[in-house]
């Protein structure tokens, strides 16, 4: 690990006070504790300049006077910086002071909080920062993850940037996704969950669906632990869980403004679970998160939180309508250069059903370029709801009842077509995806597809978009009164000739 100094914002001097403490308040003074709050400031400024994503301050050793480390995730990697003064213990009372946090005997162990900054627009601009047409500051949310360690403190900050909270179209779904994911928030009501670990895009992917929701015909009313993002504008309201305010409380009343759609941040219990359920069968959306390795055994994890399995597993069958796992990776800028894969590489798309590639290319990377979001999607289909029934669906069961969806591919597939096509490296691929052994003995539509016409999985999903468009462009053409059979059979002659087209 290497050691610096995180570069000082300079320009923030020619601010005004009340500028400069938009940004963030900072005591005014002489002594230790004005050096140290001068540079947490610069610290969370520099990083939102440069577009870094984590700030973490760490404080070990005695915890009066501890050494405090410094740490910013960058586009370049991770920074670092040491402070070893006599008032270390400051950091910790600064980041309390900016969340509201109670100190002395009533400050807890862990906590989830938040803070805001607000950087003045002209400032915002002239530093390479594009705000929304409707801003009057340049925003940005800080969530903030607190532990106290057995000698001295944590502080994981995450950088929130509200003028990029991408839109839904901008996620880079596949259009068989985006089809998927549109028809089932037509509906009026059912429960739709995003699973996957913590910093995986889960509440990034809900936000953006709640702004496509929000079309000012609909009241929506989220809980959240924290609140990450402000919403827009329209009939919205954010509850944020702490306190005396948990889950299942915040629910209760959310439901008594009767909302036509419901955010839960996360399902984490039964009680929590059994709400999001009454919601979903009393004409409500409900969109939640839940923490599983996939989306096939999200069906199987959702019903083990259920009160009562036997009964709770045709509740549940009648209101689950759509699951996605996800998983970020980065983006890297660079040339694709064709390059033989390694044994390992070899194995692990053997294990996930993938035939390898003919001309298998990476990208070498000059620099990173943001991250981008690798999803497997299931529709809960008539099929699957009978296994759900049973009170005990398996994840293969599901697995397989989903593999030939036109949105489904596997973590693993869609991050090697992400390798193929959007920049991303093989080796993130495999550190950070799930694999999925069933589907070596059971592979998807795409994989085989992919297999028998040799061809890439990029090629397969742009040919599974235009089957999409195909079908859509005939059931919308009123003059085109086509029976369904005659429809799956030029399905079935345009793939052929696109599949061939490609090969040649």
């Amino acid at each position: 690990m290497e050691f610096g100094t995180i570069p000082l914002v300079e320009d923030i001097k020619n601010l005004t006070h009340a500028e400069q403490r938009s940004i963030m308040a900072v005591y005014e003074g002489k002594d230790a504790r004005a050096e140290i709050e001068e540079k947490i400031r610069n610290v969370f400024l520099w990083s939102v300049l440069n577009l870094a994503t984590d700030v973490h301050i760490v404080g070990k050793f005695n915890r009066l006077t501890p050494v405090v480390t410094l740490s910013v995730r960058s586009s370049h990697g991770m920074i670092h910086e040491i402070y070893r003064g006599e008032h270390g213990r400051h950091f910790e009372n600064k980041l309390f002071q900016l969340t509201g946090t109670p100190q002395g005997g009533s400050t807890p162990q862990i906590l989830s909080s938040r803070f805001e900054m607000h950087l003045p627009l002209n400032y915002a601009i002239r530093n390479g920062l594009i705000p929304k047409p409707t801003d009057s500051t340049y925003a940005v949310n800080v969530r903030l993850e607190y532990a106290k360690t057995f000698d001295g403190f944590s502080f994981v900050c995450r950088l929130l940037d509200q003028q990029k909270t991408p839109e839904l179209h901008e996620l880079g779904f596949t259009g068989a996704m985006m089809h998927a994911l549109h028809r089932v928030l037509t509906e009026p009501s059912g429960l739709i969950v995003v699973s996957g670990p913590t910093g995986s895009g889960k509440t990034t992917m809900l936000n953006a669906i709640l702004n496509y929701l929000n079309d000012g015909t609909k009241t929506i009313s989220t809980a959240e632990d924290p609140v990450e993002y402000r919403l827009g504008d329209g009939s919205i309201k954010q509850i944020q869980i702490g306190g005396d305010i948990t889950f299942p409380k915040a629910l209760r009343s959310i439901l008594r403004q009767d909302p036509d759609i419901i955010m839960v941040g996360e399902i984490r219990d039964m009680e929590t679970m059994e709400i999001a359920l009454q919601a979903a069968q009393t004409g409500h959306l409900v969109l939640s998160t839940i923490h599983t390795n996939s989306a096939h055994e999200t069906v199987g994890r959702a019903l083990s939180l259920c009160p009562d399995k036997d009964r709770d597993a045709v509740r549940l069958a009648e209101v689950l309508k759509f699951v996605i796992a996800q998983r970020l990776v980065s983006k890297h800028d660079g040339e694709l250069v064709p390059r033989s894969l390694t044994n390992n590489e070899l194995d692990w798309m053997a294990i996930n059903g993938i035939h390898p590639p003919n001309n298998f290319a990476e990208i070498v990377p000059t620099g990173k370029n943001g991250k981008m979001a690798i999803v497997e999607a299931i529709v809960i289909t008539d099929e699957i709801k009978m296994v759900m029934r049973s009170g005990k669906p398996k994840d293969e069961d599901v697995y397989r009842l989903a593999r030939n969806q036109d949105q489904y591919e596997s973590l693993a597939s869609a991050g090697l077509r992400a390798v193929e096509s959007k920049g991303a490296l093989l080796k993130d691929c495999m550190e950070r995806l799930e694999t999925n052994t069933d589907a070596k003995l059971y592979p998807g539509i795409r994989l085989i597809e992919a297999k028998e016409w040799a061809i890439s999985l990029t090629a397969v999903s742009e040919m599974v978009d235009k089957r999409i468009e195909h079908r859509q462009l005939i059931e919308n053409t009123p003059n085109l009164m086509m029976l369904p059979e005659l429809a799956t059979c030029l399905d079935s002659i345009m793939i052929e000739k696109e599949c061939k087209e490609e090969v040649a």
